[in-house]
């Protein structure tokens, strides 16, 4: 009887077992009654941030814990009744905390998330001092969220720290000579765990002035796309021949291929994409000097193949080229696809007998990329005969001679093999190539009674072609004319044309056609830098600084867009096609865009009833002077796609038109070299003093558009 009784029980409870094991699926031990889950189940919280914690049970109420503390702590965090948890704002040790919700009526009833706590984002909010001198320095830095171990940051060069508190941290350094003039970033990087760094924040580096802000401006003038304010005082400190140091080593920014076709984009023909592009390049690429060398290059082997994707090939070409030799220049441009279809070398093949070769590019070649139609003297004038009649470069025959040698070339593969005959599908992403038995190989008498023997191929009888215009005595001066005539002045004296010409013929190591060399020539002579310590009045009446320009209406927009500071846009966003191509070509200069091989304007152009040689005054005329002011409105207000301008009241510019002196002086520096003419200076205050004070942005615009419309900004002294 008691057996019975005890055994009972124990049989019972072994059913009820036996029953739920038979319930439950093998594998799972399955949920007890009121089991919940937190959400997120895990997670990674920055140091004073907060996190919402939501249980999977929407019906009950609950008390909730940090590391087993109800409601948390200072030193792990704190938890509110809605399961909101805040972070401490200091890191414990160990930087992992458990985050529990118990349901109130079942306390056997608990969720949990495991928490891994991160180090704060760390905010700069100021710097002092705002700027530093070359050499040593020390600065400090205020703002949020540092914590020990925190870096420093100097344009990507790390400083040793000191962190005085969780707002402050002491930074040493040394800034260089190549910094000065420039606003350097600075950055504050909080270490692991949650590694994350500041916003960025500027100091600017200053030195002993290499140059006044006049010379900086005017060499900025002539071997960019014109001034800023900021490459004004980084060449004021660091000097013209350390500017242009820095510009050869920069590396080239290459123009895209832009997708094709893109005519939702680019129009009828994806040529209209490039020019778009052009004004990313010129207006914020860092390659400023060659890439205006590059713009002068395109001027002078005139090929604006308006097909497909031929022009972005070319400009790169020309743009790389730009700091070799002058030599590699003509390789590369006659090579060139776009070069061979304008004019038509490619698939120009060995002519019948009594017949005669495609001469286009034979003549084009000696008469515009390199010799010039008459005979010249070291400094660039006519050589006369006996009777004072100028003496031609080359004959008839030659010529024909020419155009045999340059025979035999195609359109690439598209891997840039060569064909086995003549390719007439455009490539315009290689060089053309040869196909021999397309080449004459007749003997060819060339310049200077040499001659190219006979059996040679179309690469043999290519190289010696343009070794023999190369050597040709007129190529220096005839070259270097026109590379002044672009950057410095439209019409050089004799004496300047002929001591850079010296400089082509032998840079001093007995290389021809240095153009790193050349370049440096133009620049840094007499005659380019002496106006750099005139007033304007002095460069108005002084005949030794008697020279300059027109800007032509393509560089003169892009002095315009650089020295307002336009905003950028993302790269190869071709996000300026009707204004590059249709609105420049109201002022007769859409980029590549010339009518004819002989450019824009011819570099021989003289003033009518006058003996200047002025070639961009060929653009000038009373058709033109109102579209280049239109240009201005539009780029001022912000009207027919044109880069953005803030001309604000908040803006650099507007924040100076309280005071219109200083209004005037501020773009005389921008814009003029800080040598705008005092009548000139004494009307334009006087106008935008004028204007109500209230008004600053009507001040703005109304500065800017007087000074980039008038005459004295529009010639470049």
């Amino acid at each position: 009887m008691r057996r019975s009784t005890i055994l009972a029980p124990a049989v019972v409870a072994l059913a009820l077992m036996i029953s739920s094991c038979a319930l439950t699926p093998p594998g799972s031990t399955g949920p007890s009654p009121g089991a919940f889950t937190l959400s997120p189940s895990t997670e990674d919280v920055r140091a004073g941030s907060t996190q919402q914690f939501t249980p999977s049970l929407t019906t009950a109420t609950f008390t909730w814990s940090v590391n087993g503390v109800m409601g948390g702590s200072p030193a792990t965090g704190t938890i509110d009744a809605t399961g909101l948890y805040t972070a401490p704002s200091t890191l414990p040790s160990p930087n992992t905390v458990t985050i529990e919700a118990t349901e109130t009526t079942k306390k056997s009833a608990i969720g949990s998330s495991g928490v891994t706590l991160w180090n704060p984002i760390p905010q700069i909010s100021s710097v002092s001092p705002a700027q530093v001198n070359v050499g040593a320095f020390t600065l400090t830095i205020s703002g949020t969220n540092f914590v020990s171990g925190a870096t420093v940051a100097f344009g990507g060069s790390s400083l040793t720290t000191t962190s005085v508190s969780g707002t402050q941290i002491i930074a040493t350094g040394t800034a260089t000579a190549s910094q000065a003039g420039f606003s350097v970033p600075l950055q504050v990087t909080n270490p692991n765990p949650g590694s994350s760094s500041s916003n960025s924040i500027s100091a600017q580096v200053i030195g002993a002035a290499a140059v006044s802000a006049t010379a900086a401006a005017r060499f900025l003038d002539q071997t960019s796309f014109g001034p800023t304010a900021t490459t004004i005082s980084h060449v004021e400190q660091i000097g013209l021949q350390a500017a242009l140091t820095e510009q050869f080593n920069q590396g080239t920014t290459q123009f895209s291929e832009p997708p094709s076709p893109d005519t939702a984009v680019c129009g009828f023909t994806n040529w209209r994409c490039t020019q778009s592009e052009f004004l990313n390049v010129a207006v914020w690429g860092p390659d400023q000097f060659r890439q205006r060398v590059a713009m002068a290059l395109s001027e002078i082997f005139v090929a604006p193949i308006e097909q497909d994707n031929a022009m972005p090939f070319y400009l790169n070409t020309l743009a790389a080229d730009a700091f070799t030799n002058y030599r590699t220049i003509m390789q590369d441009a006659t090579l060139s696809p776009a070069m061979g279809d304008y004019l038509n070398m490619v698939n120009s093949g060995k002519p019948p007998t009594g017949q005669i070769a495609n001469e286009n590019y034979g003549r084009e070649m000696m008469q515009l990329f390199s010799l010039g139609v008459n005979l010249l003297n070291p400094d660039g004038s006519l050589q006369t005969d006996g009777s004072g009649n100028p003496i031609a470069t080359y004959t008839e025959l030659q010529v024909e001679a020419f155009a045999r040698a340059y025979t035999g070339w195609t359109f690439a593969n598209t891997d840039g093999s060569s064909p086995s005959s003549f390719n007439y599908t455009s490539n315009w992403l290689h060089l053309m190539v040869p196909v021999e038995d397309k080449h004459d190989t007749t003997s060819k008498t060339l310049l200077n009674g040499t001659t190219l023997p006979a059996g040679q191929t179309a690469e043999q009888d290519l190289k010696g072609a343009l070794d023999n215009i190369f050597a040709h005595p007129n190529i220096g001066p005839f070259v270097c004319r026109q590379l002044i005539q672009h950057l410095v002045t439209g019409d050089p004296r004799p004496a300047y044309v002929s001591r850079v010409a010296a400089v082509f013929a032998d840079n001093g190591s007995g290389v021809r056609g240095d153009m790193k060399a050349v370049l440096t020539a133009i620049i840094m002579d007499p005659e380019a830098r002496a106006g750099d310590v005139q007033t304007g009045d002095q460069a108005d009446t002084n005949p030794a600084v008697d020279g300059g320009h027109l800007r032509e209406s393509l560089l003169w927009t892009m002095n315009l867009l650089r020295g307002l500071n336009a905003a950028q846009t993302p790269a190869n966003s071709y996000s300026y096609v009707n204004f590059m191509s249709s609105t420049l070509t109201s002022v007769g200069e859409a980029p590549f865009n010339q009518s004819s091989v002989f450019n824009y304007f011819p570099p021989s152009y003289i003033i009518p009833q006058t003996t200047l040689n002025a070639p961009e005054f060929s653009l000038e005329n009373t058709g033109s002077v109102v579209p280049r002011m239109s240009i201005a409105d539009k780029v001022i207000h912000n009207e027919d796609s044109a880069p953005v301008i803030d001309l604000s009241a908040t803006s650099v510019i507007g924040q100076q038109a309280s005071d219109p002196t200083q209004l005037v002086d501020y773009l005389g520096m921008l814009f003029m070299h800080s040598q705008m003419p005092s009548d000139m200076r004494t009307a334009l205050i006087e106008t935008i003093t004028a204007i109500p004070a209230t008004d600053l942005q009507s001040r703005a615009e109304v500065a800017v558009f007087l000074v980039v419309t008038s005459s004295q900004y529009k010639i470049m002294h």
